[in-house]
């Protein structure tokens, strides 16, 4: 069987072994758990005891304490604080430490201004630790390294349960380091030199992140080395990946850089997220999302358009020393750098797949290599359409380093002014059963269809949802019936529809008929 069948039903069900134990939490458990109240606004010459009627008033105030299971840290609704906030000390399972908000419901979430300190909220060396409902900015002294959230484990071991949701974080700005610990909206980062460390069972759900400068969300790690990466040094920290890691329902804007970006992980899930804007202002090479040295990785029901330049600019990217990564079921439209990178630098990937998801108007590349090896890399059941005034290099290969690509069932439809051309140089792309109509330099495409797929608006899609009635092909359609069954496919196309295993398939994103 397949590594890819394994990593669909391991994301799926968010399930992982644990690699190790974390360290004592600090703090015995206990039978009062204490809710802490701040108001940064509340009145000098009271004193501060932390309740609703005398609150603290700073968020050093908070710092000073040791948080114990089943504590609660909550600000006052139409606040504001500055500097970090750090709380020390952990929950345990049944008792996690929660951080949100108090006050009034209508009034605006409590604000947490960094000020141009590293983390506007550093949460470390830490685990059973819930964060939700605040207001996060970081915006004075712009372009030194910072983030608005920083969760961190330094040489701890294995850290569990984490949940980050509906914050809001804007105007984060930072510098354009991308490493383990560079600039970033929210960012996990395990480091150290002496405990392996990673996260267990983490949520990033229902954010909202805008002007960010450079990253949006991130899960990074220095226990990263085995063969596979460009930068592999046999005898150094072992990889080390995070596990039962979910980014889901979160939307992002205005980004510096990449969008969501899933390195040492193993079984991550990343759905539901629209990306829009990114690669704006960073002078490196830039992506929507994508997974970095992590098997197992799922993308699916994401909505990203708006990459500006073409380094790379590209929706979506399966990157090097992966394995077993599924992109399916996304949308990506209006990207200058394009709809996909395959790209392994100097290292390698293997086993991913790329079906049912649909590409609208994105310039330049529809799928994109680079140097380096990779294999078994099937694109199935896409649907790229190029509309008029653009033009694309649907497949382009950049070198000649040969690449494993299956090319199969997919349509690529060009409308009006532009072009749309394929660029095979490596001899490892082959095609079958596509749909290819008003594409220039057709190679040899068994089974495949050459006349107008007759989509139902193809052009017209605003998002995600409607981008599966504007793809259906119509009633007489020559696409319809006329793909080939590939054991790859997956039981369902774009819209839901099911997929027979053994057929008739369609060719595209929309298995009609």
């Amino acid at each position: 069987m397949r590594r890819i069948t394994t990593a669909v039903l391991a994301a799926a069900g968010c399930v992982a072994a644990v690699l190790g134990t974390a360290p004592a939490a600090g703090a015995a458990p206990h039978d009062d758990p204490r809710v802490h109240h701040v108001d940064c606004q509340a009145p000098d010459g009271l004193p501060e005891t932390g309740t609703a009627k005398t609150p603290w008033r700073s968020l050093a105030a908070v710092n000073g304490q040791r948080l114990r299971p089943g504590d609660s840290v909550v600000l006052k609704r139409g606040t504001r604080c500055v500097g970090t906030l750090a709380p020390a000390g952990a929950g345990r399972a049944g008792a996690p430490v929660r951080i949100g908000a108090y006050g009034d419901p209508a009034a605006a979430k409590p604000v947490v201004d960094g000020n141009g300190a590293v983390d506007a909220v550093l949460l470390r060396n830490t685990q059973w630790i819930e964060l939700s409902d605040l207001d996060i900015t970081n915006a004075a002294n712009p372009g030194t390294k910072r983030r608005g959230v920083r969760v961190l484990l330094d040489d701890y071991g294995t850290g569990t349960h984490y949940r980050i949701s509906n914050l809001t974080i804007h105007d984060v700005l930072g510098d354009d380091t991308k490493d383990a610990n560079g600039s970033e909206g929210i960012l996990f980062a395990a480091t150290g030199t002496r405990v392996p460390s990673r996260f267990d069972d983490v949520r990033v759900e229902n954010n909202r992140l805008d002007h960010i400068d450079r990253g949006g969300i991130r899960v990074s790690s220095t226990w990263s080395q085995r063969p596979g990466i460009s930068d592999y040094k046999p005898g150094g920290p072992a990889w080390t990946p995070s596990t039962r890691v979910v980014v889901r329902g979160n939307t992002l804007s205005d980004l510096g850089g990449d969008g969501i970006v899933m390195t040492v992980t193993d079984g991550a899930l990343v759905e539901h997220n629209t990306l829009r804007g990114f690669q704006r202002r960073s002078a490196g090479y830039n992506a929507g999302m994508w997974p970095y040295n992590a098997d197992g990785t799922v993308f699916q029901y994401n909505d990203t358009s708006g990459g500006e330049t073409t380094r790379d600019g590209m929706a979506y990217d399966v990157d090097e020393g992966t394995n077993g990564t599924v992109f399916q079921y996304n949308y990506s439209h209006d990207n200058a750098g394009g709809f996909f990178l395959v790209c392994t630098a100097d290292g390698s990937l293997s086993d991913a797949v790329i079906r049912f998801n649909v590409s609208q108007n994105d310039h330049f590349r529809g799928i994109e290599t680079c140097r380096g090896t990779f294999s078994d890399v099937r694109f199935l059941h896409n649907t790229i359409y190029v509309g008029d005034g653009v033009s694309q290099t649907v497949v382009n290969e950049n070198t000649t380093n040969r690449h494993e690509i299956a090319f199969v069932d997919n349509v690529v439809q060009k409308a009006g002014a532009g072009t749309a051309n394929l660029n095979l140089r490596s001899g490892g792309v082959t095609l079958s059963h596509n749909a290819l109509y008003g594409v220039g330099s057709v190679p040899d495409n068994p089974g495949g269809v050459s006349a107008d797929p007759r989509l139902t608006a193809p052009g017209t899609a605003t998002g995600l949802a409607d981008a599966a009635t504007a793809y259906t092909p119509s009633a007489g359609s020559p696409v319809i019936g006329a793909g080939a069954p590939h054991p790859d496919a997956g039981p369902r196309d774009y819209a839901g529809n099911p997929v027979a295993a053994q057929g008739p398939v369609s060719i595209g994103a929309l298995n009609a008929g």
